[in-house]
């Protein structure tokens, strides 16, 4: 089949080949399709919440005969999912507050052997702030250039051991950094960051949120730190 995009692809690298895995916002299927079809997974549940798009998805699942590896379903987010499907989740091209609200409206993902992985389009914050609430470890994360756009994906495994919140990782998620795509990440984040900041600082400098903006870049400052220092 035609290759995905650079972030589909980064996504399908991270899968492990469980039994039960089911795609969240699967549009076109062209990620389960894939899948399937490089043999990355036997069968795929792929849901969307609209009936347009999983009109795309036959039409792919027909186009290379996977209708016995290829379970199309509506569903809003994972309500229509029951626990005794999903051993992984993949959900990609949503902003990270959607993300964050479809894993906690589904109060069984929170079970071991339970893999999520992730690729927010905005406010990846949000997701890795819900991961560290709710006893999920981030093993690993990628940065992907699409479009002349970098994104990031996140692959993490449910552990039961709630993280202590950190405002800095939820904003600039593991570091130290290397390689250009996740440099320009970083950058993006640190601009989008110092702006807010300094425009609350001159609108309110009693806002409340500010506290909170200057721990994430100190955060930030001490992590590149130990990064130049190679003291981790």
């Amino acid at each position: 089949m035609t290759e995905l995009s650079p972030r589909l692809f980064c996504a399908a690298s991270m899968v492990r080949g469980c039994t039960k895995i089911v795609d969240i916002g699967t549009d076109h299927a062209y990620l389960p399709a894939f899948l399937v079809l490089n043999k990355n997974a036997q069968d795929v549940l792929a849901c969307d919440i609209g009936i347009g798009p999983l009109r795309n998805a036959e039409k792919t699942v027909e186009m290379y005969s996977l209708q016995n590896n290829i379970k199309l379903r509506i569903s809003d987010g994972l309500k229509e999912v029951s626990e005794d499907e999903a051993d992984e989740i993949i959900i990609c091209g949503m902003g990270g507050t959607l993300i964050a609200e479809i894993l906690s409206a589904a109060e069984w993902i929170k079970r071991n052997g339970m893999h999520l992985i992730l690729q927010p389009m905005t406010h990846s914050e949000d997701v890795r702030h819900f991961l560290c609430k709710n006893g999920f470890s981030v093993s690993e994360e990628q940065y992907v250039t699409d479009n002349d756009r970098v994104y990031c994906c996140i692959s993490a495994d449910y552990t039961g051991n709630s993280e202590p919140l950190n405002e800095g990782y939820c904003y600039f998620g593991k570091l130290p950094v290397s390689g250009e795509t996740a440099v320009r990440f970083i950058a993006k984040r640190l601009q989008m960051l110092e702006t807010k900041t300094e425009a609350l600082e001159k609108a309110d400098p009693e806002n409340v949120i500010l506290p909170k903006l200057r721990e994430i870049r100190k955060y930030y400052e001490e992590r590149m730190q130990c990064d130049c220092t190679g003291n981790l």
